[in-house]
């Protein structure tokens, strides 16, 4: 339990620290295909941080369901918090209108909890993961559509952990405010 109170501290002084240092405007979107709502808080010209919560789909990690031995694919519907901290790499590009997306590094904390409808069957009701990320952003009017890919570090409270070297996310939002 320690561990996810250093992970609750560090995402509040984060969020000091947004508050504090915010250089631009902030987004605010709907997310459809993993219905939720994104923040998207600059802290730099270049960084943001997103905090990103919903209800989603979510497929199960390979060493999170060992007491019951289940294999092949699992899937499960659940409430997550997916947190970024991003640097985008190609907003001059943009701004000179020669890309249309812009394209970010980043580093992700996903947040799993309880399912509400699957066949996954959990060690714990709660799972975690981290990782690097690259993704893309792309605009068209009020609509923002969105995709990422890196490998993660998962685990869950229980103490099983593994590494899956592919995840990927992708999200169509309605920006409310920009």
């Amino acid at each position: 339990m320690t561990n996810l109170n250093y992970l609750i501290n560090l995402f509040v002084f984060l969020g000091l620290v947004n508050n504090c240092f915010s250089q631009e405007s902030k987004e605010i979107r709907l997310n459809v295909l993993n219905p939720g709502i994104a923040l998207e808080n600059p802290i730099g010209k270049q960084t943001t941080i997103e905090y990103n919560f919903g209800i989603g789909y979510n497929y199960s990690y390979p060493n999170l369901n060992t007491f019951f031995g289940e294999s092949g694919f699992q899937g499960q519907l659940a409430p997550f918090v997916d947190i970024q901290g991003r640097n985008y790499y190609n907003l001059q590009k943009v701004e000179e209108g020669k890309r249309n997306s812009r394209k970010f590094v980043a580093m992700r904390y996903l947040f799993y909890g309880p399912r509400i409808a699957g066949n996954v069957r959990t060690n714990e009701n709660y799972s975690m993961a981290v990782g690097p990320t690259w993704g893309f952003k792309r605009a068209y009017e009020k609509w923002t559509l969105l995709g990422s890919v890196g490998p993660i570090y998962y685990f869950d409270l229980t103490g099983t952990d593994g590494i899956f070297p592919i995840n990927f996310e992708i999200n169509l939002g309605y920006r409310l405010r920009k």
